[in-house]
């Protein structure tokens, strides 16, 4: 087996297992605590994963790639890292009374010190682990993230039965962290310092630090902008609807495109290294994905409700809108899931902090619009937010790597006629069978067994570039026999 393709294997194992654990915690959770509940806690991580962001500071991004790195410059990373992450911390802390009086909750100023606390182990936790993606070794970057998501989820439920409502989500991330922490001190890569240096070198790693931080801040600003702007313009249940809805859109979309993302970087860095085409190769990856992505949504675009109500209960059915409709942005967003990959390959970290500041105004300012008109309006406000992302963001692949609006129709179209016949195959058989009115987990078997099929030959049909790559994985399992041996 290739280096790259056990690269992808081990990062797709991780991942799909990371988001199973997550899934079966958050049906769980959602049957053990209210819309409010959550929703506070979804306004403390919304705060808290803004300075997640900056105190990273491009730092993974940047070792990963780098040509060659030295203890030296991985001390002075380190000395960054050590600034950023500590600094924010106070802050953070310092800051959390007047977060918890601007949203007129009290309990918010708890939960951010918890989270907080983590931010000290930032430094020792986030290098390791990039030098670990930096050498491929998903092996032990899938034990590291198992064990720190059972610890996570198994904490959250158990102090959740307990009775610790919304805190039995922050101590449980907090004993996730600090299992994860003690994980990758033990994976470590040999000779990784744990002292950091702050010698002149510093300015170098900030210069490209700060665009990278800002772009990844901006990002996960204008993702967890719902939750912050529905937190203070609207209530906390609105908030927890909300994110019940995004956050199955979220999980489905980390299924497909979390799950090769880790891999991205490290394998376009190679490609340009060696004088590939940077632009074939994102081509071919990010039309590989859609042709996952494209169909799956346009189902879930039809198949929210009986989705929310499997795994999260009716008492979430508000949410059943909003998943709807942010299923066509997750089709949007699919189209260029690994531009930021692309950008960093290709040095054009501006470039990137250029399209997320775009794509953050307008996103906010949609959003803000659509709040008195109720959570499906905001939904849609993100929509299409996305469409203009989508341009933006075609524009400039064009100019950086002359990947042509013609050339990705091209690569995409038999993505789009395949989503469109999952489309309209599930839109009639809802003519016969109402989805709503039977039972949730029976209606998703009667989906499944429909649609996979439909897919398939789908796939043959458009000659789609994911059929070889299906048809091999299913020949890969039928030369197994009952006993697991190959024949």
């Amino acid at each position: 087996m290739s280096d790259l393709r056990k690269a992808i294997l081990f990062s797709v194992l991780n991942q799909h297992s990371l988001q199973v654990i997550s899934i079966l915690s958050i049906a769980i959770l959602a049957r053990l605590l209210s819309p409010d509940e959550i929703g506070i806690f979804a306004v403390a991580t919304s705060i808290a994963f803004l300075a997640t962001e900056l105190r990273s500071f491009g730092v993974g991004e940047y070792l990963i790639r780098e040509k060659e790195i030295d203890a030296g410059k991985i001390r002075t990373v380190l000395g960054v890292m050590v600034i950023m992450s500590w600094g924010l911390a106070v802050l953070l802390i310092g800051g959390a009374p007047w977060i918890a009086h601007f949203y007129d909750n009290p309990d918010l100023r708890n939960l951010l010190w918890i989270i907080a606390l983590p931010f000290f182990l930032a430094p020792h936790t986030a290098i390791p682990y990039a030098l670990l993606v930096r050498e491929m070794n998903f092996t032990a970057i899938l034990r590291i993230n198992l064990l720190g998501s059972v610890v996570r989820n198994g904490g959250s439920i158990c102090l959740a039965l307990l009775g610790f409502s919304y805190y039995a989500l922050a101590y449980g991330t907090l004993a996730g962290i600090v299992a994860e922490f003690l994980a990758i001190s033990y994976f470590r890569p040999a000779g990784t310092p744990w002292m950091p240096s702050f010698n002149g070198r510093l300015k170098h790693v900030f210069q490209v630090g700060v665009q990278i931080s800002l772009s990844k801040f901006l990002q996960s600003t204008s993702q967890n902008a719902s939750d912050l702007i529905l937190g203070r313009l609207a209530t906390m249940k609105d908030v927890g609807m909300y994110s019940r809805g995004l956050g199955l859109i979220l999980f489905l979309q980390s299924l497909l495109t979390n799950a090769v993302a880790p891999v991205a970087l490290p394998h376009l860095s190679q490609v340009k290294r060696t004088g590939g085409s940077v632009a074939d190769a994102y081509l071919y990856a990010v039309a590989l994905v859609g042709a996952f992505a494209l169909p799956l949504f346009a189902v879930v675009n039809i198949a929210a409700h009986p989705l929310i109500n499997a795994l999260f209960g009716d008492q979430w059915d508000v949410s059943v809108h909003v998943a709807s409709n942010l299923a066509i942005w997750a089709m949007l967003q699919s189209m260029h899931c690994f531009f930021a990959h692309a950008m960093l390959t290709m040095g054009k970290e501006r470039l990137m902090m250029i399209k997320e500041i775009i794509s953050f105004a307008v996103k906010i300012a949609l959003i803000i619009l659509a709040v008195p008109y109720g959570l499906e309006m905001v939904a849609w406000g993100v929509v299409i937010s996305g469409g203009v992302d989508l341009i933006v963001t075609s524009l400039m692949l064009n100019g950086t790597l002359g990947l042509t609006v013609r050339a990705l129709i091209t690569g995409f179209m038999p993505n789009i006629v395949l989503a469109a016949l999952c489309w309209t195959t599930l839109r009639i058989l809802s003519f016969y069978i109402d989805f709503h009115h039977i039972n949730a987990w029976l209606a998703l078997l009667i989906i499944g067994a429909a649609m996979v099929p439909t897919w398939m030959i789908g796939l043959k049909l458009t000659k789609n570039i994911a059929w070889p790559f299906v048809m091999g994985i299913i020949s890969k399992f039928a030369s197994f026999g009952p006993w697991g041996k190959q024949v």
